[in-house]
């Protein structure tokens, strides 16, 4: 990787970091929020679910206008959202208003899975683009243990600690901003506008036949990833110690499975160009549906095993969120094909996270982690079949 290819992966990744700060930080946001606005489980699960809502709104939508639009002016507006919309949470008189800030902070996270997987499947050079592409998950990671432990130090900050929580990721998305501000717009998306690739093309075009297969498997192969991963992050603390693994007010729970899904997303790097995309696919899910199931019932070591083995096999698999978009479609439907991928996983996250609080309090925590596990025994049972290997393929 050259200096250029260096500062082009660090300004489209800043926005990655924030996404994985604004979602992880939420969780520990509530235990503050919850006596103050006097939450029950449903308005938790609401204030949880609302930025997957918006990631499920704004994902395809900017996807499909970063595509018409070019990259650039997307990741800079996209960014300057986070800015506002974060500072502004400071200022909620009332729940609502809060979920309405969350729902639009999820538009920006939606926009920027598109506009991070473009940005660098169409910079990176091929031997290291697969490896370039799951780093950005691990630093998705890096961004949620960042936020675990600066939201522990701000807890003390008082009853009143929720604003700084959810305002903090302002700062680095400021300091995102000012990076992405020099950023150059795609050479192939300006090749592709110039040769009337673009006019040649809708939202729809990613449906036609030669797409539909692949665009069918990476929306579902994402959900099943992220349904249970999305509902144990936003509330990791509640489920880290009902499961025996957080003490109170120490976030080495929390830092610790982050962790461990980061050193997943790392370990993917040269896997992903030795072993190939499907291996990891179908291991991810295979190491998913073993650890759930040995949670419920483990003792202490065995419990934090598993925790850690789940962590690092899906941290893994979860690289393919953005490898497969970026190898399976070409420059004119790219971000589209990613935006709408992400936006069917969130439908299922979005349900997860809601009914997460609920499933806690109604039937225990071994019914809702067996219940990943069998989410996690489809995931398995789809990818034997029909997990596509993407490996030396060139993108057009």
């Amino acid at each position: 990787m050259r200096s250029s290819h260096f500062t082009i992966f660090v300004y489209a990744n800043a926005g990655v970091f924030c996404d994985g700060y604004i979602l992880s930080s939420i969780g520990l946001a509530l235990i503050t929020l919850t006596p103050r606005f006097q939450l029950d489980g449903v308005m938790t699960g609401a204030i949880g679910a609302a930025t997957l809502f918006g990631i499920l709104v704004g994902a395809p939508l900017f996807g499909h206008f970063t595509d018409r639009h070019g990259r650039r002016i997307l990741m800079i507006a996209d960014l300057c959202t986070f800015v506002v919309v974060a500072i502004a949470q400071i200022f909620a008189t009332n729940v609502w208003e809060l979920i309405a800030l969350r729902f639009v902070l999820g538009l920006a996270i939606g926009a920027d899975y598109p506009i991070a997987t473009a940005i660098i499947a169409e910079f990176m050079p091929a031997k290291i683009r697969g490896a370039a592409l799951s780093a950005v998950e691990a630093i998705w990671f890096l961004g949620a243990a960042v936020a675990y432990i600066a939201g522990y130090a701000l807890l003390h900050t008082g009853p009143d600690s929720w604003k700084w929580i959810l305002a903090s990721p302002a700062v680095f998305a400021a300091g995102g901003l000012l990076l992405r501000a020099a950023a150059p717009e795609s050479p192939m998306w300006l090749a592709a506008r110039d040769t009337g690739e673009l006019r040649r093309v809708s939202w729809a075009t990613m449906f036609h036949s030669s797409f539909r297969g692949p665009l069918a498997f990476v929306s579902v192969m994402w959900l099943l990833q992220v349904v249970p991963l999305f509902a144990i992050y936003t509330y990791a603390p509640t489920v880290l110690t009902m499961l025996r693994l957080n003490g109170e007010g120490s976030p080495a729970g929390s830092v610790a499975i982050t962790a461990a899904f980061a050193i997943g997303a790392f370990v993917a790097m040269p896997l992903i160009e030795a072993w190939g995309r499907r291996p990891i696919c179908i291991a991810g899910f295979a190491v998913a549906v073993v650890a759930f199931a040995l949670l419920p019932f483990g003792n202490g070591p065995i419990i934090v095993a598993a925790f850690l083995a789940y962590a690092i096999g899906m941290g893994a698999a979860t690289v393919l969120e953005l490898v497969y978009p970026a190898e399976l479609f070409p420059t004119s439907i790219r971000a589209s094909a990613t935006g709408f991928s992400a936006a069917v996983s969130r439908i299922g996250a979005f349900a997860g996270t809601f009914l997460l609080p609920i499933g806690l309090a109604h039937f225990g925590v071994k019914t809702v982690i067996l219940g990943a596990s069998g989410l996690s025994l489809v995931g398995l049972l789809i990818a034997i079949p029909w997990a596509p290997e993407t490996k030396g393929k060139a993108i057009a």
